[in-house]
């Protein structure tokens, strides 16, 4: 066991693992409905943010409107969830199909003409919006009064609950899907090819890796489950809007988590979204509606100092940690 804790990524396959069964065991004796719905929420971000760093930290290519994913995957499962009828979990699927080929034509569109982080970062931007404004004036998505669910009955099949804890497991349970998935990535070929173009994409190139269709497949990896976390979103909060599902704040609220947590890691996603959104609804609550401005200060200080005293991330200073352990570890049993 040892042996296999001392790789960087098995550790933190093995941290994240076991934090998320201690938020399922945790999670089982809670309660507050206000504090399994904020559990969920961390989960979904922790997801999200744990996909976002396939493409926007192992490939380094700068996603920042990664909501568009999320955002369509959301409107996937309301528009034939409501309108068509169609089982949420088939749903699910279809999100991040949808989302994934949004962002195969993201990357074929941007990869092909050779925008640079800047521009590449703007159009991912500039695309959320038209896609938050489309929906605004599509009738027969809602428009601008979004999308509502109707949840009478607990019912698995139709991933409705009253009872709020079974979001909580099966949110958990994705979330596991997305580190696996997250974990896979960085032990396969695909994983070493994305360090390679992340490091010096010109070198990669000269060394024969098809740069332009290693960005690609990390896009629409990450792309599909930012969308299938969408789909998920829809049933568990029961009402979406354009205005909520594309908006640039919660863009921004989801990527602070592998920002600050360390974007290149495993356990950099979920550890910083478990402290940022607990972080951000303790303090809304505690300061009230009538001190938004206030409650933004402070939550922006504290993203602040954490971006200042952490500029690669929590987890990189725990990589220091763990190569320090295992290295003195090993020596005492050289020793011994």
């Amino acid at each position: 066991m040892s042996k296999f804790l001392s790789e960087w990524n098995n550790w933190q396959l093995f941290v994240a693992l076991s934090f998320v069964l201690i938020c399922a065991i945790g999670g089982s004796a809670v309660e507050s409905d206000y504090f399994i719905q904020v559990m969920v929420l961390a989960a979904i971000y922790a997801a999200v943010g744990t996909a976002w760093s396939i493409a926007g930290g192992l490939s380094g290519l700068l996603l920042l409107g990664y909501i568009s994913f999320f955002g369509l995957g959301a409107y996937v499962d309301g528009v034939f969830f409501t309108k068509l009828g169609l089982n949420p979990w088939i749903c699910i699927v279809l999100g991040f199909f949808s989302a994934a080929l949004l962002a195969w034509l993201i990357s074929l569109v941007t990869l092909r003409f050779g925008l640079g982080e800047d521009y590449f970062a703007m159009f991912t931007v500039a695309l959320s919006q038209v896609l938050k404004y489309i929906l605004l004036n599509w009738d027969y998505a809602g428009g601008a009064t979004g999308i509502y669910l109707t949840v009478i009955e607990d019912n698995f099949w139709t991933l409705s609950f009253v009872d709020r804890k079974p979001y909580l497991y099966i949110s958990l349970i994705m979330l596991v899907g997305v580190i696996v998935i997250n974990y896979s990535i960085q032990r396969s070929r695909l994983g070493y090819y994305l360090a390679a173009v992340r490091e010096n994409d010109q070198a990669a190139e000269a060394l024969g890796i098809n740069v332009r269709k290693v960005k690609t497949q990390a896009m629409i990896i990450s792309g599909g489950v930012a969308g299938s976390m969408g789909a998920f979103y829809t049933q568990f909060a029961t009402f979406i809007d354009p205005k909520q599902v594309f908006s640039l704040a919660t863009n921004f609220e989801m990527l602070l988590g592998p920002v600050l947590g360390g974007r290149l890691s495993i356990i950099g996603p979920v550890l910083g979204a478990s402290f940022l959104k607990p972080t951000q609804d303790f303090l809304r609550g505690w300061m009230g509606g009538d001190a938004d401005a206030l409650y933004l200060i402070l939550y922006g200080a504290v993203l602040a100092i954490g971006i200042l005293l952490l500029p690669k991330g929590a987890a990189h200073y725990v990589q220091i940690w763990h190569r320090k352990y295992y290295a003195k570890t090993t020596n005492e049993e050289k020793q011994a």
